[in-house]
């Protein structure tokens, strides 16, 4: 049986964390923009679907995608630890981009939002836990 770390226990249990709230905060967004969406289509004669409607249905695909990666970590899945490394690897993406998109303040915050992911996608690629999921030799 394999022994899980402690890194692995709370990683798992922040994405686990991250999805419900993403999950619930994306219903919500969803929930209102059917709402906007219908009542949208009701009174104007173009109906068109409303960004938070898109906004709401992507977050509920990330919330379930953090779930996933969740409980895939809890596991010593492997597919959990490439899951958790995308994720972790689109925040890296996200937060450079995000570098380059606002003044001096944006560019301070986004500079202290990537050392987390940083942080976690090495702690990802130590041999040991590699070898924990089955990745690599």
């Amino acid at each position: 049986m394999k022994v899980r770390p402690l890194g692995i226990t709370l990683l798992a249990i922040v994405f686990i964390a991250l999805g419900f709230i993403s999950f619930l905060w994306s219903l919500l967004v969803f929930g209102f923009g059917g709402l906007s969406s219908l009542f949208g289509s009701v009174f104007t004669l173009s109906p068109q679907l409303s960004s938070s409607l898109w906004s709401g249905f992507v977050g509920m695909l990330a919330g379930a995608v953090q779930l996933a990666t969740g409980i895939g970590l809890l596991g010593i899945k492997r597919w959990g630890w490439y899951l958790a490394f995308l994720a972790i690897g689109l925040n890296i993406i996200l937060g450079v981009l995000g570098l380059f998109s606002g003044g001096m303040l944006a560019c301070l915050c986004g500079t202290v939002g990537l050392i987390i992911p940083v942080a976690i996608a090495i702690y990802l690629l130590r041999p040991e836990i590699r070898n924990l999921f089955g990745i690599g030799s």
